[in-house]
């Protein structure tokens, strides 16, 4: 309000925004500063719009004007810099004479500063200060030493940037340092550029008019200096890779950590699984002999026990062995379980296919669309069907002499087998297309052509058309 040349009670009303103005500590500080009725709603204060969504919509909203997707009407966002900024370089330039352009023209120049972006000046925009140098020299962008006054945090580094410029050596020159507060409130070095003043080419004594100055012209050349910039806060590469690296070995540890949890879950999980399900009825203790479920009892009370005392916290590889050993008893029981619940099913399918093959089979000797199958390829599939049917009847009796304790002598992957060759050999027959009927050639009609100089004669006896008539000579 100072700055403003403002008081409060020429304000009508202050709209506060932001999450944190929700705490009533700070409506009330506010109301006090303000000398508000800090009994009223909200201390006097002014909460028509959401705290947290006018920031959001205020950034939306600058983010579509700075972006060229976006059609935004007018709306004219003035910013403001909050801390004053100088340009110092050292105090031999100042004896040699300083300009400065923009808003810092004319001010009160110190011996070696100047305060080139003051509180309150809107950004982006670019000023200059010119200096007589020779040699490469150093400029440095700080906040000035007001910058307590405003609100600047104690303790923090004041300085923002430095540009090293190279101008030549062998005579000082003059050197324009263009320093830019761009659109995203950082300074920046725009450019550095040695000035001097040079002749203008003579023009040829015949073009000189008489009465005219015949001396060569004056005009300003600019060339571009070579200069860098470095900030207090940025990295150099080898900064960078170290970071990096250092970034890689977290992830990774991290992973390792994440992997040797998830191996340890899976093996407690698989020993309270397995405990429960050999001792079920409806689980895997039909498919184990009672000595196998007292030994896989035992090395699943054993690991269990480990697991909570010597290796509750070891590493990855050493849960990924237990467990191994562990299905090295549990795989093959439930190898059994699995073959035994699906094999109904397999061979049903067998079944049905064979008998699909062979009604199809009798079927096509009488109908006309198989005509085209010759009979060596019927009785191949005949054959088989049948030495299919006979393996099935061989295995299921087979299996049915062998207990549930044991591992299965016909298994679903083998009738999945039988199944394939037994339909890579009738498909191609039962969807043999039909041959195509060879095209009738038209039969050619006899032509006699008559000969000239002859008389030809119709149906009727008579001349034909084109007989030449006798000539009429009895009048």
């Amino acid at each position: 309000l100072q700055e403003a040349k403002l008081t409060a009670k020429q304000l009508s009303s202050v709209e506060i925004v932001g999450g944190s103005t929700r705490v009533g500590f700070v409506k009330k500080a506010l109301s006090k500063i303000l000398g508000l009725n800090q009994r009223a709603t909200n201390c006097g204060l002014s909460t028509t719009m959401n705290a947290d969504e006018s920031v959001c919509r205020g950034a939306a909203l600058q983010s579509a004007i700075l972006s060229p997707r976006f059609k935004v009407k007018p709306y004219e966002i003035i910013e403001y810099q909050p801390y004053p900024i100088k340009i110092s370089w050292d105090e031999e330039a100042a004896e040699r004479g300083v300009e400065v352009e923009g808003d810092a023209n004319g001010a009160a120049l110190p011996a070696n500063s100047v305060i080139m972006f003051g509180r309150g000046s809107n950004f982006p925009v670019v000023r200059r200060v010119t200096l007589r140098r020779e040699g490469e020299f150093m400029v440095t962008a700080s906040y000035d030493e007001s910058r307590a006054e405003f609100g600047f945090p104690a303790g923090s580094s004041a300085e923002i940037c430095k540009f090293f410029i190279k101008a030549p050596v062998g005579g000082e020159h003059k050197v324009r340092v263009n320093v830019k507060h761009d659109i995203n409130g950082v300074i920046t070095l725009s450019g550095a550029q040695m000035v001097e003043e040079v002749d203008d080419e003579e023009p040829p004594a015949g073009e000189v008019k008489e009465g005219e100055d015949s001396a060569p012209k004056k005009k300003i050349k600019k060339t571009n200096l070579e200069a860098s910039m470095k900030r207090p806060l940025e990295w150099t590469k080898a900064e960078f890779d170290k970071g990096y690296e250092t970034e890689v070995s977290m992830s990774n540890a991290d992973r390792i950590v994440r992997e040797t949890s998830d191996m340890r879950n899976e093996l407690e999980s698989y020993i309270y699984a397995m405990r429960d399900k050999i001792v079920s009825e409806s689980g895997l203790a039909p498919y184990l002999t009672e000595s196998d479920r007292t030994t896989f009892s035992a090395a699943l009370e054993k690991s269990e026990n480990w697991l909570y005392e010597d290796g509750f916290d070891t590493t990855k590889s050493v849960y990924a062995e237990k467990l191994t050993e562990l299905k090295k008893f549990g795989d093959p029981v439930e190898f059994r379980q699995r073959e035994a619940g699906g094999r109904n099913s397999a061979v049903s399918h067998l079944q049905k296919s064979v008998d699909k093959y062979k009604n199809w089979l009798n079927m096509s000797q009488s109908d006309e669309n198989y005509a085209h199958v010759m009979e060596d390829e019927r009785q191949k599939c005949y054959a088989k069907c049948d030495e299919t049917l006979s393996w099935l009847h061989e295995m299921l009796d087979k299996q049915g002499s062998t207990p549930l304790t044991s591992n299965p002598v016909l298994t679903v992957g083998q009738i999945d087998i039988k199944i394939k060759e037994l339909s890579s050999t009738v498909d191609p027959v039962m969807f043999k297309p039909k041959p195509k009927p060879k095209p009738e050639k038209p039969a050619e009609e006899k032509k006699t052509p008559a000969k000239e100089g002859t008389e030809g004669t119709n149906a009727d006896g008579g001349k034909t058309a084109n007989e030449p008539e006798p000539m009429d000579t009895s009048k």
